[in-house]
């Protein structure tokens, strides 16, 4: 923690701004975490910590989540400050790329990504596949839809323009997707289109011009047509995006951070239960893993998920025990540096 906090103390020096970090794990479930409202009040507690300042800088590393929350919390974040920054290392996808399109200005590291912004969408209507009914439907992708209607409509493929030619298509397609569904995707869609817009124009140190933000938006929801396209800095710079080169001691000291984080969290770890059972004589353990963290300088606030591991006997013939895995559930919790502590206690006494 003290080596985040002073790598932190540092980027706020060189930026003149106070940095707030947001990291959510991308470890393969249950030790993964995705941007979500519940984090809403805990910024706001970061917020009130450090008060009213010219500038805050929001560092990011997030494989994406909820698209209406990055709205929630640069409307949050600008309440108390005149200028907002958004530092890259690394992933900034999906709902964290939102994020960034509400900044003045996004600093990208070398290995920094952004992603399209496309939702996919999980509602009750959505189809199961066939050969396995008793499994969650799988989340629809509104391009996949816009695609399918798009290939019909194209006149590189089979330019179906007639209405009565359209319209069974339209019926093909509602035969296989449920109409809830499919009223669903396009009112992600345009809920999408409208975040980022409203996002964008949250920029007060150079304004977006009106056909940029269209053509950011187009690109970002439309024209990418993969969920999965990675976007570099240069990309992003040439779509029109406030991008920002770090000189090589901020890619430095933000590369550094993120490393940090990793190693707290375990975000380049495998994760296997089998290495928590080294004792033999032992049969169930609990452990917790971070996967949410907000931090600043003077506060970390932390999210973490207990588990217990329960080893199942087996017969002889079965070298490797079964280990169960029991969810105890998950909970935020506050620590500040000893520094801080410090000074809280002799503010008390």
């Amino acid at each position: 923690m003290e080596e985040r906090i002073n790598l932190i103390k540092q980027i706020e020096e060189v930026q003149k701004s106070r940095v707030i970090c947001y990291i959510t794990s991308d470890r393969p479930a249950p030790l993964n975490a995705q941007i979500s409202g519940d984090v809403t009040p805990w910024f706001y507690r970061q917020l009130k910590d450090i008060g009213h300042t010219k500038r805050i800088d929001l560092f990011v590393y997030s494989s994406g989540g909820d698209t209406i929350t990055p709205w929630r919390l640069v409307c949050l974040i600008r309440e108390f400050c005149d200028e907002l920054g958004v530092i890259i290392p690394y992933k900034s996808h999906s709902a964290a790329t939102l994020l960034a399109l509400g900044a003045d200005e996004i600093l990208m590291g070398p290995l920094g990504e952004l992603s399209p912004i496309d939702p996919l969408i999980s509602t009750p209507f959505n189809p199961s596949p066939s050969n396995q009914p008793n499994m969650s439907p799988p989340p629809i992708s509104v391009e996949d839809v816009i695609g399918y209607i798009n290939l019909a409509k194209g006149k590189e493929r089979f330019h179906l323009s007639k209405q009565d030619n359209l319209l069974k298509v339209f019926e093909k397609l509602s035969d296989k997707v449920h109409p809830l569904a499919l009223g669903a995707t396009h009112r992600s869609h345009t809920l999408i289109r409208l975040l980022a817009e409203n996002l964008l124009k949250q920029c007060r140190k150079e304004k977006y011009k009106p056909e940029e933000i269209e053509k950011i938006i187009k690109t970002l929801a439309e024209k990418l047509y993969y969920h999965n396209y990675l976007i570099s800095r240069n990309e992003a710079f040439t779509l029109g995006l406030k991008i920002k080169h770090p000189d090589k001691k901020m890619e430095d000291l933000i590369w550094d951070l993120y490393l940090k984080y990793g190693t707290h969290m375990g975000l380049t770890m495998q994760f296997s239960p089998y290495e928590y059972f080294t004792d033999n004589t032992v049969n169930s353990i609990d452990k917790e893993f971070p996967i949410g963290i907000i931090e600043t300088a003077k506060m970390t606030i932390e999210g973490k998920n207990k588990f217990r591991f329960i080893k199942t006997p087996q017969p002889p013939a079965i070298p490797i025990p079964q280990i169960q895995l029991q969810g105890l559930g998950f909970k935020w919790g506050i620590t500040r540096p000893k520094e801080e502590e410090n000074a809280e206690h002799k503010v008390s006494t």
